[in-house]
């Protein structure tokens, strides 16, 4: 009779649980009641409205544009949409100037180039007159100037000693040109020898 009692208890206890309901727990009830929040903060409620009120807002489109711009929703897509026209027109401008800046300095680049390019071709110039001076006080060079200096300085005395024979010429003007030409050669010869001399030197020392 006592276990019958017992199982009789269970079976009402344990009905009495399977009619009823579980009840939902502490965070479950906070959660749904913050989602009924923010869509109460964020939705109008429709039946606070009267009937004439609905159905202007059916009819009349004015009516119901306010009504959307004054939901709260709508209110921070508008605030966000302002803000990021702010920050799109602030980079506008920013790429604006940085556009004028850059143009700024490709004039530069281009004025620093064409400078450049002008002292390219005046240090072109310069170092070809050095080259062709540099060949011309050569000491070979020298040595050689010397040289035909020398031959057309005895070439002139040959010419005045024919002259004088073939009788173009008298006595004085034959020995004043004669000996100018004669001292002519002479010196250049001097010169070339001592230059030849000195570059012998140079070359047995190498250098």
């Amino acid at each position: 009779v006592q276990g019958q009692g017992q199982g009789q208890a269970q079976g009402h206890s344990l009905g009495h649980h399977q009619g009823q309901p579980m009840e939902q727990s502490k965070d479950e009830k906070e959660c749904n009641e913050g989602e009924v929040g923010v869509a109460g903060n964020n939705i109008p409620n429709l039946s606070t409205m009267s009937l004439d009120e609905l159905k202007q807002l059916d009819r009349d489109t004015d009516f119901f544009d306010d009504f959307i711009e004054e939901m709260s929703v709508v209110q921070h897509l508008n605030e966000d949409i302002d803000s990021m026209m702010i920050q799109v027109e602030s980079i506008s401008m920013e790429n604006e100037t940085k556009g004028t800046h850059l143009v700024e300095l490709k004039r530069r680049l281009s004025d620093d180039y064409t400078a450049l390019k002008t002292l390219g071709e005046k240090c072109d110039q310069l170092n070809k007159k050095y080259m062709k001076k540099s060949e011309e006080y050569e000491p070979q060079h020298i040595r050689e100037l010397l040289q035909i200096a020398a031959s057309n300085a005895d070439a002139d005395c040959d010419r005045h000693v024919e002259n004088f024979l073939n009788g173009k010429i008298d006595v004085q003007t034959f020995l004043n040109t004669y000996q100018s030409s004669k001292k002519i050669s002479a010196e250049r010869k001097a010169k070339e020898e001592r230059l030849g001399t000195q570059l012998s030197a140079l070359e047995r020392a190498g250098i």
